[in-house]
Formats: C-alpha cells, sequence, structure tokens
C-alpha cells in the first residue's frame, strides 16, 4: 500500500514539473533614442560666370552651317560657317604661303613695299597669301593694303591684329573683296583648309593693355579653345595664323622684346603643345621677326631653306619704318614664303633694302589721297 501511493506520488509530482508553465524573464530596457537634430539645407550651388567669349566681330564662333560653294577669286572651294575648303590639291606637290605681317598703314613708301612683296610671291609661286594683323588703322587703308596684294591674284587671307578696330577692318575688308573676291576675312572664316593643311586663326590680342582701339579685337581661352578642337579633327598638319606669338624662352624666341623679355602668350604655347599643331605664323613682336624655329617656345632656330617638321615664324614688319631687329640689323620692310611638302616645311625670307632717291619719287605718287585720321572709339 505505502510503496503504490509512494509510486504514484512521484508520478505526479514529475507531471506536474513537467506541465509547469516556464518562468518568464524580464527583458533589457531599450537605450534612449538620441535626439531628432535639423539637418541644414544645402545651399544651391553659385553658378559659375559665363566664360569671355571674343566678339563675333573679331573671331566669329567655329560653328558648322550651311555649305555653299564658292569661288575665292580664280580657286573653287566650299564655305560652310567658319570653315573654308579648297579642294583642289597643288598641282606642284608643293603648298607655298606668302606671309606678310604688320603693314600699320598705306602709306606710298608701304604701298611700293606690297609691290616688292607680292613679286617675290609670284616669283615664287605662292598658292595664298596669309596676313597676320595691324593691317591698316582705318577701313580706307586697309582696303588699299589689301587690293594690292590681291593683285596676285591668289587668295589673300587676312586677320586683325592688335591696332584695328572691329568696324574699321570689317569695312575695310569688305570694301576690298567689291573689288577682288580671293579676299577672305579670317574674322569671320576662322578655319581654311588646303588638301595639304589646315589653317586656324587666332585674330585679335590677348592683352587688353595694348590693344590700341577701345574697339578693337581680343581673344579669350574660349577662342584658343576652338582653336585646339579644330586642329585635333584634323587629317592634315596644321598652321595656327595668329598675331600675338607663343610666349618664347630666351632671347632666339619670335616674342622676344628687348628688356621686356618673352611677352607672348602662355596659353597659345600650351594649345599647340595640346593639339600638337606643327606649324604657325605670327608678327607682333618686329624686332623679333625675319627667323623661325622648331618649337614653339623658340629655342632651335631653323635656318632658311632647311627642312624642319615643326615650324614657327615670325616674318617681321612689313612697313618701311625702320624697326631695330634683335638680330643686329634694321629692317626696312620684310615678308617671307612657307612651303610645305608632305610634312615636311621650308622657309625663305624677304628683306626690303633702303629706298633709292627714284623709289621715294615713285612712293610718293602710291601716297593715300589726304583724308581725315580715323577716331578710334
Amino acid at each position: 500500500m505505502f510503496s503504490r501511493l509512494s509510486k504514484a506520488t512521484v508520478v505526479l509530482t514529475s507531471a506536474l514539473a513537467l506541465t509547469a508553465c516556464p518562468e518568464k524573464k524580464t527583458e533589457a530596457p531599450k537605450p534612449p533614442e538620441p535626439p531628432k537634430v535639423a539637418v541644414p539645407a544645402v545651399p544651391p550651388a553659385t553658378p559659375k560666370p559665363p566664360s569671355e567669349r571674343a566678339e563675333k566681330e573679331c573671331a566669329a564662333p567655329i560653328d558648322p552651317g550651311p555649305t555653299a560653294e564658292v569661288k575665292i577669286g580664280e580657286r573653287a572651294a566650299s564655305l560652310s560657317g567658319a570653315h573654308l575648303t579648297f579642294t583642289d590639291k597643288d598641282t606642284d606637290g608643293t603648298l607655298t604661303l606668302g606671309i606678310v605681317g604688320p603693314v600699320n598703314e598705306d602709306s606710298g613708301e608701304n604701298m611700293l613695299a606690297l609691290k616688292r612683296y607680292a613679286k617675290f610671291f609670284q616669283d615664287e609661286k605662292v598658292d595664298a597669301i596669309v596676313v597676320t594683323g595691324d593691317v591698316g588703322d582705318i577701313a580706307a587703308g586697309i582696303t588699299r593694303v589689301l587690293k594690292e596684294l590681291a593683285a596676285t591674284k591668289v587668295p589673300v587671307l587676312a586677320l586683325a591684329g592688335n591696332q584695328e578696330c572691329r568696324a574699321e577692318f570689317t569695312d575695310g575688308v569688305a570694301m576690298a573683296q567689291k573689288e577682288a573676291s580671293n579676299i577672305v576675312n579670317m574674322n569671320a572664316v576662322r578655319v581654311v583648309e588646303f588638301p595639304e593643311l589646315m589653317l586656324v586663326s587666332l585674330p585679335g590680342y590677348h592683352d587688353a593693355n595694348y590693344v590700341k582701339c577701345s574697339t578693337g579685337c581680343r581673344y579669350f581661352q574660349t577662342t584658343l579653345d576652338e582653336v585646339v578642337r579644330e586642329a585635333k579633327t584634323s587629317k592634315v598638319p596644321v598652321a595656327l595664323v595668329a598675331h600675338g606669338p607663343p610666349r618664347g624662352s630666351g632671347n632666339q624666341a619670335l616674342d622676344f622684346a628687348g628688356a621686356a623679355g618673352n611677352v607672348g602668350d602662355e596659353a597659345i604655347t600650351q594649345a599647340i603643345a595640346e593639339a600638337k599643331i606643327s606649324f604657325g605664323f605670327a608678327s607682333n613682336i618686329k624686332e623679333a621677326g625675319g627667323r623661325a624655329t622648331a618649337d614653339a617656345a623658340g629655342t632651335t632656330l631653323v635656318k632658311e631653306s632647311a627642312d624642319s617638321s615643326t615650324l614657327f615664324i615670325n616674318p617681321g614688319p612689313a612697313d618701311t619704318f625702320g624697326w631695330e631687329m634683335n638680330d643686329g640689323t634694321k629692317s626696312v620692310g620684310m615678308a617671307a614664303v612657307f612651303k610645305l611638302k608632305g610634312t615636311t616645311a621650308q622657309w625663305k625670307s624677304f628683306r626690303m633694302k633702303p629706298l633709292s632717291g627714284a623709289e621715294k619719287a615713285e612712293a610718293k605718287k602710291l601716297a593715300p589721297p589726304a583724308r581725315a585720321a580715323a577716331e578710334n572709339k
């Protein structure tokens, strides 16, 4: 009896132990949430000021446009926006360009010098003439200078330098074009492409302190950016046509201005390097003219008639004023030719001799008519 009860008691006790509710666990308290802090609104980004651009009359944007077939003198071409293309290859296998630096005014002596340059260019069988700025200070004078060069019948490609007022240059070129269809305004036509060479223009000057007219032409980085962009697309060698030279190094460079040192534009030097431009013509630093270098920095001179795969030329002053040159000579008028065969170029200089008495008498007959001085507005 006792043993049965004990056994039942044990079974019941075990069952109660198995069916009892487990003890409820106490959860740890949650850490308090950090206080909410108001996040200030992000202010809108300050808009960048618009990049400065050259006046359209000085350096037209190199934008595409409708294509038209045109005649530049006796040569067929197509014009699309600011891009002029000559399609016929040179017959003798060498592209030859005449290069004229600052003329400054249409004095009788300068007009006589232009006749000499034209004869030199014809003897060298130039395919076109490039005028690198400072053509004149008034429209009528610019017209006379360009018409004299246009008498060669080859394309005459002219841009403004740091002397011309915008309207005077535009009007002077337009008046000349009425009588000579072979004149091209490279302020408006920024790219001139021959089958052998692309010319890209950089009209005006970079430093406003040396732009002589209050409405003169100045270029900016945006203008150079266009030059680089166009040069990179070219399938033929590229030549930069400018008034101001690249920044050089040392007294052999094309921008060396005596005590002032190297005064060219560093941005041009950088653009030439970035776009791998092989050739260039610039003439503003008159005393550094009559020479050519193999690099934009001007560290390596290239002798006349020597072959070079890169060539940068300062033709020297075209006027007869009488400039003391860096090489110790005196200039009474200079010009140059550039010859390109394949990817190899040469250059040649022409120097006027002092005028004889008979030539001075001839020059008087070429003097411009009396006119009112142009006002720089």
